[in-house]
């Protein structure tokens, strides 16, 4: 048997919970798939979500961040500064959001849903860490940049 989203998410920067094959969800916004192309190019949605255990997750290791991103989760996948294909994860993004009003870099990490996935799959955060700047820096000089913010 089937379990169907028992609502339709409206606009990007609505954020709407959800049950999904009995799970509950956050509704988080929409990526610009064009932009995670190099990562993959078989992605089935453009649609992010945020289950409540990986929400969970990162409110067990890092509460202060979830304080400041919970209402940016979709400006931080709408807008991100820099997107990275994640070496060690396949069809996973790194996105890296600069939030300069909390003078903090924000890692989220981004598993993208793909043909192979069950097709009732969305983009789904596993994580979101802070970074410091000689860490991003880092990454942005070692990692494969896929997108830019220019």
């Amino acid at each position: 048997m089937q379990k169907q989203i028992q609502s339709k998410p409206h606009k990007a920067d609505y954020i709407k919970e959800v049950n999904m094959y009995n799970i509950n969800i956050q509704y988080i916004g929409k990526i610009d798939r064009e932009k995670f192309k190099e990562i993959s190019s078989k992605i089935i949605t453009d649609e992010v979500i945020l289950t409540d255990k990986q929400r969970q997750h990162i409110i067990a290791r890092h509460p202060e961040i979830y304080e400041i991103v919970k209402h940016k989760f979709n400006k931080i996948v709408e807008e991100p500064d820099y997107i990275l294909k994640d070496s060690l994860r396949e069809n996973t993004a790194m996105i890296i959001k600069i939030i300069e009003e909390k003078n903090k870099i924000i890692n989220l990490i981004l598993r993208l849903a793909v043909e192979d996935d069950d097709a009732r799959n969305k983009n789904s955060i596993i994580t979101c860490i802070p970074i410091g700047e000689s860490r991003m820096k880092s990454y942005i000089n070692n990692g494969k940049i896929i997108y830019k913010n220019e």
